[in-house]
C-alpha cells in the first residue's frame, strides 16, 4: 500500500448513558489522524416519525448536543419521514459503485478540506460539523434515500447547502470510487454507530470491512483523521481491528494513548475471527488493544484546525 502517511488511531470508550438520539455527538469512539514524516444508527425502530410525546424532548436533547443548529426550526418547517430501518447493503442498486461527482457543482469550493460521515443516518451530525468547522465542506453519506432527501431539505433551510451535500451510496462499495476524484484533501473520515447486525451471518453486511479500511487509507490526506464510534464495546474494537489488520501497517494508535490521565487500560476487548477467515487472521491478535481507550471524545473544532 502506497500512502505518504502514516494513520495513527484514537478509540473512546462507550458511553452508555447517553440519550440514543445523542449518540453522534458524545459515546465509543476511535480516531485515527495521518501525518507526513514529522518528528514523533439511530436505535431500532419500526420508522422514524417522532411522536408527539417524545419531540419536545428530542429538541431539548438536540439543543443539549447540538446547540449551533437550531433543529426545532428544521423539524416544524419539514416533514416527517418514514423508513425501515435496516435496508439490505446488498441490493443491486448498492453493490454498483457510485461514478465520481461533479464536486464543483455540490460544493461553492471544492478545493475545501473535506469531512465525510459514513452512514450519516438522519445527518444531524454533519449539519452540527459543519457548523463548528466552517472552513471544511462536509459530505454524509447512507443507504436510506429517504432520510437523506430530508437532510438535503435541512441544509437548504440552514443555508449551507453550498458547504453540506448528502449522497445515497453502499460506502463499502462506493466511497474510492466517488471520491478519488475530490480535488481537495480529505481530513476527516467518521463511521459512527454502526448497525452493529449481531449474527455471526450478517457480520458481512457490517461498514468496515476490507475494502473501506482500503479506501480509507488511500483517499485520507496527510495529517487527516478517521474517527469511530459505537455503543457497543465489539463493535468499536471490531472495526479498531479491521484498520489495525487490514490496514497493513498505515495505522497506529495515536500520541494521545500514551497520556496516562487520557487512557485506561482496564477494559480491553477482542473479537474473535470468523470462521471464514484468513488462517493468517485467526491467529492474530491485536496489539492496539494495549492502547485502551479514550475517556472523553476528541471530536472537537480544534481537531479539524
Amino acid at each position: 500500500m502506497q500512502l505518504a502517511s502514516c494513520v495513527r488511531v484514537q478509540i473512546l470508550r462507550h458511553e452508555r448513558h447517553l440519550s440514543a438520539h445523542l449518540r453522534r455527538s458524545q459515546a465509543a469512539a476511535a480516531y485515527v489522524s495521518s501525518h507526513t514524516a514529522q518528528p514523533a444508527g439511530e436505535p431500532q425502530a419500526k420508522t422514524s416519525v417522532i411522536k408527539p410525546q417524545r419531540q419536545s424532548r428530542l429538541q431539548q436533547q438536540e439543543a443539549t448536543a447540538w446547540p449551533g443548529v437550531d433543529f426545532s426550526s428544521l423539524h416544524s418547517q419539514s416533514p416527517s419521514v418514514r423508513v425501515r430501518q435496516h435496508v439490505n447493503p446488498f441490493t443491486p442498486t448498492l453493490q454498483i459503485p457510485v461514478p465520481p461527482l461533479d464536486w464543483n457543482s455540490i460544493y461553492a469550493d471544492a478545493y475545501r478540506p473535506l469531512a465525510i460521515d459514513i452512514g450519516c443516518g438522519p445527518g444531524r451530525f454533519p449539519l452540527a460539523l459543519a457548523a463548528h468547522i466552517p472552513a471544511y465542506n462536509v459530505l454524509g453519506i447512507d443507504i436510506r434515500a429517504k432520510l437523506l432527501e430530508r437532510a438535503s431539505t435541512w441544509t437548504e433551510l440552514v443555508g449551507c447547502q453550498d458547504r453540506v451535500h448528502f449522497h445515497t451510496a453502499n460506502a463499502t462499495v462506493s466511497l474510492h470510487s466517488m471520491l478519488s476524484s475530490y480535488p481537495g484533501p480529505i481530513k476527516l473520515v467518521t463511521v459512527q454507530f454502526p448497525d452493529p447486525h449481531w449474527k455471526l451471518r450478517n457480520r458481512k453486511r457490517r461498514i468496515v470491512q476490507p475494502q473501506l479500511v482500503a479506501a480509507v487509507a488511500h483517499l485520507i490526506a496527510p495529517g487527516g483523521q478517521v474517527f469511530l464510534q459505537s455503543d457497543v464495546q465489539e463493535v468499536v474494537a471490531s472495526m479498531r481491528d479491521d484498520f489495525e489488520f487490514h490496514g497493513q501497517g498505515a495505522f497506529a494508535p495515536a500520541q494521545a494513548h500514551s497520556q496516562q490521565d487520557a487512557v485506561f487500560l482496564t477494559d480491553q476487548m477482542t473479537v474473535e475471527p470468523l470462521p471464514k477467515d484468513s488462517l493468517e487472521r485467526q491467529v492474530w491478535r491485536s496489539t492496539w488493544q494495549d492502547a485502551g481507550w479514550l475517556q472523553h471524545n476528541p471530536l472537537e473544532a480544534s481537531m479539524c484546525k
